[in-house]
C-alpha cells in the first residue's frame, strides 16, 4: 500500500512542477517503475548466493555409555 503512495505522490509532484500532460504521467511512471525494480532486484533476499538452497542438518555424536538421560539421586 505504501509504495502505491508513493508513485502516486511523485506522478503528483511531477504533474504539479512540469504540468498536467498523458505524456509527463507517463514518464514519472515508467522512471518510478524502474527505479522500484532496481531497489526490488537489489535487495539481500532476492541475490542467492552459493550454498544458499542447501539445508545443513548438524548430526551429533556422543561418546560414551549411550545414556544421554542421566538420573541423579537427590
Amino acid at each position: 500500500m505504501i509504495p502505491l503512495l508513493l508513485v502516486g505522490a511523485a506522478v503528483l509532484g511531477a504533474c504539479l512542477v512540469f504540468g498536467y500532460s498523458s505524456l509527463v504521467v507517463g514518464f514519472v511512471l515508467m522512471a518510478v517503475g524502474v527505479l522500484g525494480l532496481i531497489a526490488f532486484m537489489s535487495t539481500p533476499g532476492m541475490v542467492r548466493r552459493p550454498g544458499e538452497r542447501e539445508v545443513i542438518i548438524e548430526e551429533k555424536h556422543f561418546i560414551g555409555d549411550g545414556d544421554d538421560h542421566r538420573h541423579y539421586r537427590t
